[in-house]
């Protein structure tokens, strides 16, 4: 009998033996499998949920009335971390592959985690211009509930997955911020829970000395749970203009000139070596000629930093009327691809 569960168990161990080489084969050797045939369709899955439920919550109006519970919550798991002496570090419980960022968060697994469920657009005040969102709020789902309302935020880094907690924590930047800042400069007022289990909302008039420390404080003061962002009329699409430039010293005086100009809605510059450039300033507008209209966002459409690759190869300006939702998220597709090796032919 023993016999029989030894041979068992060492035909168990080449199975699995036989199992984790091969996928380590396929994610060493032919990850495109891995990622055709997992990621995408797991990514696609992923994005129809979000979407069907920010749609349901939307139609029954159920954020606002379960905010209040959510954040009871957040301050009932705060007070159990106090009266169990506050031996440890507390966290979001958010999991690591939510996140944007590629570093595994090995902290979680130490620290005590508090789950924080809040991740809906509360209330749009059109009179005071002002949306309040809970912080797991993403850009792609803040622009698809307020552009069709005719509302966006001033500043709208790119990235459809950021989020708002994760922009107020740490840094937000997007190609308005030579008028409007940085992402923090647009919100208007904060609400957390603090280590003690209180909820406290602050401003530039109250707590402020609360509202300005929040900013970079990568959640050191508090758990963020709602906030008041600024509102600006939207327009359908951006007129996008595109100059290559060539020379470095060319190129950041060309950035700092389109900078200092308030005309322009957007100014961005890529750089596709230490030599050369393409400058792209944007302005709103609603009007636009068809036959220059560029829906960068489709999914047939080249990665952004490629499309606007070509007026560099071709050496010549250009002018595209590219839909606002586009522009604001061009980047979503391509940006872990941008950062391309280039090895020198002399190495291997």
């Amino acid at each position: 009998m023993s016999a029989v569960w030894s041979l068992g168990a060492g035909l168990l161990l080449l199975l699995l033996w036989v199992r984790h080489r091969g996928l380590e084969a396929v994610l060493v050797h032919h990850r495109w499998i891995f990622v055709c045939f997992f990621l995408m369709p797991l990514s696609i899955l992923f994005d129809v949920y979000y979407q069907l439920r920010a749609w349901a919550v939307r139609r029954m109006h159920s954020a606002p009335r379960l905010h209040g519970q959510r954040v009871r919550h957040i301050q009932e798991q705060v007070r159990e971390w106090k009266d169990e002496g506050g031996r440890r570090y507390m966290c979001t419980g958010r999991p690591g592959w939510l996140t944007v960022s590629l570093r595994v968060g090995k902290y979680k697994k130490t620290h005590k985690n508090i789950m924080i469920n809040l991740m809906d657009v509360l209330e749009v005040d059109g009179e005071r211009q002002v949306v309040r969102v809970e912080p797991l709020v993403t850009m792609g789902q803040l622009t698809a509930y307020l552009n069709p309302m005719g509302w966006t935020i001033p500043v709208v880094p790119e990235l459809d997955d950021l989020t708002v907690g994760g922009l107020i924590m740490g840094t937000g930047i997007e190609s308005s911020s030579h008028i409007y800042g940085l992402f923090q400069h647009t919100c208007m007022a904060y609400e957390l829970v603090l280590a003690d289990g209180s909820l406290v909302r602050c401003s530039p008039t109250e707590n402020s000395d609360l509202f300005y420390a929040v900013p970079w404080s990568c959640g050191t003061l508090g758990f963020l749970v709602a906030a008041e962002i600024k509102m600006i009329p939207a327009k359908k699409y951006i007129r996008l203009h595109y100059e290559p430039v060539r020379g470095l010293r060319s190129i950041c005086e060309k950035f700092a000139e389109e900078s200092k100009n308030k005309e322009n809605s957007f100014v961005e510059g890529l750089v596709y070596s230490l030599e050369e450039a393409v400058i792209m300033t944007g302005v709103l507008t609603d009007e636009a000629e068809p036959s220059k209209i560029n829906r960068i966002g489709n999914y047939y459409k080249p990665w952004f930093f490629k499309h606007v690759e070509k007026y560099l190869k071709a050496n010549k300006t250009g002018i595209e009327y590219i839909p606002s939702r586009h522009y604001y998220h061009r980047h979503t597709r391509s940006i872990f691809w941008e950062l391309q090796v280039r090895t020198a032919p002399n190495l291997k």
